[in-house]
């Protein structure tokens, strides 16, 4: 088992925190070799370009290394241009772009948004998601949150099979370990899934919650239900889903049932 880690940091999308005329991001494209990345860097350093965030991935259709560094040029010794021209000259840089971040609040060149390089998602804001259900809630009554629970299980289980399709022959343990860190990097919340004699108990630290909610949502309600039985092949309802008014985490009960029963209570539904 994974420990869990005593402290994360914020993943921020948007660069607004690097405004100015003299902040640029260049995108650069290149094939990789063990020395490339600090050769890419020294380029700026010996320009007196600042690197203020940096980020590099591999391309899998391409098989090229992609980076976006974003450079603040108060105190360079040279332009944007000429840095652009002096990176393009590395025999293993493919291509170098440039743009000027003084009016932008995210990165100029990266499109689309994936996981795994291949599947492809889309961010949103959390309050306005949480809205949703809200809506479907007051204008639907019960059917709405039912629906919206529905939801949630439909999402865990493509995701997990998605997982399955990435990992091959995972163990229960590792595909938990995956589930938990997907829920995180996917801004759901830090999760831990405790086994219990009646079922299982999840507690979601930082969940996805509007202020003044007393009980996590039945989106989430229903990824909980989901990735339990997708993972261990049983099935279970809850039994009681709360959020600690002083810490801010929710809880969440889940008891055995069969798969009859199951069946029944969602007729009812």
């Amino acid at each position: 088992m994974i420990p869990a880690r005593p402290k994360y940091f914020t993943r921020n999308l948007a660069v607004a925190s690097m405004p100015g005329a003299s902040v640029y991001e260049f995108l650069v494209v290149w094939n990789d070799d063990v020395r490339s990345l600090p050769v890419i860097l020294e380029v700026f350093s010996r320009h007196n370009a600042k690197v203020v965030l940096a980020h590099s991935q591999l391309d899998e259709g391409e098989n090229l290394m992609v980076g976006t560094f974003f450079c603040n040029l108060t105190e360079a010794t040279q332009g944007a241009d000429d840095i652009r021209k002096e990176v393009m000259g590395l025999s293993f840089v493919e291509s170098v772009e440039f743009a000027s971040t003084e009016h932008s609040l995210f990165d100029k060149f990266l499109f689309p948004v994936t996981v795994w390089g291949r599947e492809r998602v889309l961010i949103i804001r959390l309050i306005p998601l949480l809205n949703i259900e809200n809506r479907l809630r007051l204008e639907l009554g019960s059917a709405g949150s039912a629906i919206m629970f529905r939801e949630g299980e439909s999402y865990a289980a493509e995701t997990l099979n998605q997982y399955r399709r990435v990992l091959g022959n995972a163990t229960q343990e590792s595909l938990m370990e995956n589930v938990k860190d997907g829920l995180r990097a996917t801004g759901w919340g830090i999760f831990e899934f405790k086994p219990t004699k009646e079922g299982y108990e999840v507690t979601v630290k930082d969940p996805a919650l509007l202020e003044g909610m007393t009980e996590p949502g039945r989106f989430l309600c229903g990824i909980i239900v989901g990735i339990i039985e997708s993972v261990y092949e049983i099935k279970v309802n809850v039994v009681q889903s709360a959020v600690n008014p002083k810490s801010g985490q929710a809880l969440v009960r889940l008891s055995k049932v069969s798969a009859a029963q199951k069946a029944e209570e969602a007729s009812a539904e």
